[in-house]
């Protein structure tokens, strides 16, 4: 003990479509909390349908942080999140309420609850980061975790293969970590409680396009139009998001918007293997099967996790 006390951070994470915000905010009106959005796409503002951004009544007065907070003229990114969300979150515990990070953005929420994740800029060469990121492109998803693990073994093996932040990082080292490091992946700043939410995944791929159909109902072409008439761009983070990507060619007349649809239903599917496939490697998360939680689902599920709260009495 070094006699300092770490921050306590409550994250809830998971796939898309688990119902993440709902229990997120259901637990916040438990404990007098306040939720640290952790999605690489609801900082935009402008874009709410295509990131299921929550409503303002769907929020019941929880206040968000991290949620409409730059424009088109903004390429977020990694960096500038964890920068932000260590800063929400001295802001809401400096008036004595309780963080809780909620997202499915694996890499965001990585940089923030782990202690090993620095996004120092020292050693950073963009153009040779360009080089490795067209190599990757060319040659197929791996293949920068690969190069990594001939060159640095014993780094890669504590880098995941999607984390291309820092396995560049980590291509830009001039030497390999010592066998004998004892470093630890998991520790974090933070006095973490994190939870995972999931479902079997026959429901989870139903809401999921249950969600897509709402999101073609509500407006999400007409959404995209309007991101366009902002000044958002193309292949920018933005409208490269989940969601967008997929209708932009609607309006190039490429594909209809029942191609459109299905094809959006069929990323978000393996977005969600993909996200499961993150989180899970991470040994400190308390799953919760949410098919437990039949009736008022987010906030029985919210009541669990309080309940099991190991440090809750000592806040």
């Amino acid at each position: 003990m070094n006699g300092q006390k770490k921050q306590k951070l409550i994250a809830i994470v998971g796939p898309t479509a688990s119902g993440k915000s709902s229990v997120a905010i259901a637990l916040a009106k438990k404990i007098n909390g306040e939720i640290v959005s952790a999605d690489s796409a609801q900082v935009y503002r402008g874009l709410d349908i295509g990131t299921a951004k929550v409503t303002e009544e769907e929020a019941q007065g929880i206040p968000h942080h991290l949620i409409d907070i730059v424009g088109p003229e903004t390429d977020y990114n990694i960096g500038l999140f964890q920068s932000d969300a260590k800063a929400a979150i001295d802001d809401i515990a400096s008036r004595k309420k309780i963080p809780i990070l909620c997202g499915g953005s694996g890499l965001y929420v990585n940089s923030l609850i782990n202690s090993s994740y620095h996004l120092g800029r020292a050693n950073a060469n963009p153009s040779q980061r360009r080089k490795w990121l067209e190599k990757e492109k060319a040659e197929g998803e791996g293949t920068l975790h690969r190069i990594l693990t001939e060159r640095f073994p014993h780094r890669a093996a504590k880098i995941h293969p999607h984390d291309y932040q820092r396995i560049l990082r980590a291509l830009e080292m001039d030497r390999d970590l010592p066998q004998d490091d004892q470093y630890d992946l998991w520790e974090s700043p933070y006095d973490l409680s994190i939870w995972g939410l999931t479902m079997e995944r026959s429901l989870l791929y139903r809401q999921i396009e249950a969600r897509v159909d709402l999101m073609f109902q509500a407006g999400l072409v007409k959404e995209v139009r309007q991101a366009l008439a902002m000044g958002y761009r193309p292949g920018g983070n933005a409208l490269n998001a989940l969601g967008y990507k997929e209708v932009l060619p609607i309006l190039d007349g490429i594909y209809d918007e029942d191609t459109a649809c299905k094809l959006l239903k069929k990323n978000t599917r393996h977005f969600a293997k993909r996200q499961l496939t993150w989180f899970r490697r991470d040994p400190r998360i308390h799953w919760i099967s949410m098919e437990g939680f039949p009736e008022n689902t987010a906030d029985q599920a919210a009541e669990y996790i309080f309940t099991n709260l190991s440090w809750f009495g000592r806040i």
